[in-house]
């Protein structure tokens, strides 16, 4: 059990589960749940590719992941091999590609982009000005535009809108990573992040801009043809609460900590919200 619990902060399972529930709400809004084999490998995928990105990022950034004093971190600590994290990368982002084959073509290619963009990503791209938050922002809105083709060829406007909110919240959420990790990313890489370039403080405001422009766009996938009643909506509004506390304890206290925690929390509130309503 203590290997599983190490393996699930190595990967930070819970951001694959938060993936796999977005294909899920993307596939139900774009025309229904897929059939047996084709739903379980559809929700596989992103599973395997979050790990595979999260252990790469592990491997790549121990040096950094010292220097940030982040001492809860598997391969810190050392209940996590190098040579492991760097083989179960490969190994999760190979499966991940093989099984979006299986699927359809349009999946596929979407697999295999984002798998070498994890790899462009935790080599390189995490070091400049805003490339890699949009990276990260971008696989948190890749899955619904994933979820869609899985079922569909058209790209339903509200999958459009909910990929829009997943860019929009996974860049803010970045940006107060960038600030919370800038020493040990200078000294260790060399990184030329946003908060490198423009300072800690207008990046926090730039994050809290975006957390707050968050909050009027959760009203777009229904205007673009999720139905909104009562049990959907209080999700998505309880949502919406939790983000203006996040805004409020970033700008009063810098509170960057239970920014990310607190706005995963919403996230995943949102997401299923939209999922009730799609059913």
């Amino acid at each position: 059990m203590g290997f599983l619990l190490e393996l699930y902060r190595l990967t930070r399972f819970e951001h694959a589960l938060m993936l796999a529930f977005a294909v899920l709400i993307a596939e139900a809004v774009a025309g229904g749940l897929p059939a047996g084999i084709v739903l379980a490998i559809s929700l596989l995928v992103p599973i395997l590719s979050e790990m595979g990105s999260f252990a790469l990022n592990d491997y790549l950034d121990m040096e950094t992941d010292r220097l940030n004093r982040k001492k809860d971190r598997p391969l810190v600590k050392g209940t996590i091999s190098p040579t492991f994290a760097l083989w179960l990368s490969f190994i999760c982002m190979a499966l991940a590609t093989a099984l979006a084959y299986l699927i359809n073509t349009p999946a596929f290619i979407i697999a295999l982009v984002f798998n070498a963009l994890a790899i462009a990503y935790n080599w390189k791209l995490k070091d400049l000005p805003l490339a890699g938050n949009a990276y990260i922002a971008l696989t948190m809105a890749v899955p619904f535009v994933f979820g869609n083709y899985v079922v569909s060829a058209a790209l339903a406007p509200a999958n459009l809108a909910l990929a829009l909110l997943g860019f929009v919240a996974g860049l803010a959420r970045e940006i107060i990573k960038s600030i919370q990790d800038v020493e040990g990313d200078v000294a260790a890489r060399g990184s030329r992040t946003l908060p490198v370039m423009i300072g800690k403080e207008a990046s926090l405001w730039m994050a809290i801009a975006l957390y707050l422009l968050f909050i009027p766009l959760s009203a777009l996938p229904f205007l673009a043809g999720i139905r909104f009643t009562p049990l959907s909506g209080a999700p998505i509004i309880a949502a919406d609460a939790l983000i203006l506390l996040v805004c409020y304890r970033l700008a009063a206290q810098g509170a960057f900590k239970f920014a990310r925690d607190a706005s995963l929390a919403a996230f995943a509130l949102g997401m299923l919200g939209y999922l009730v309503a799609a059913l």
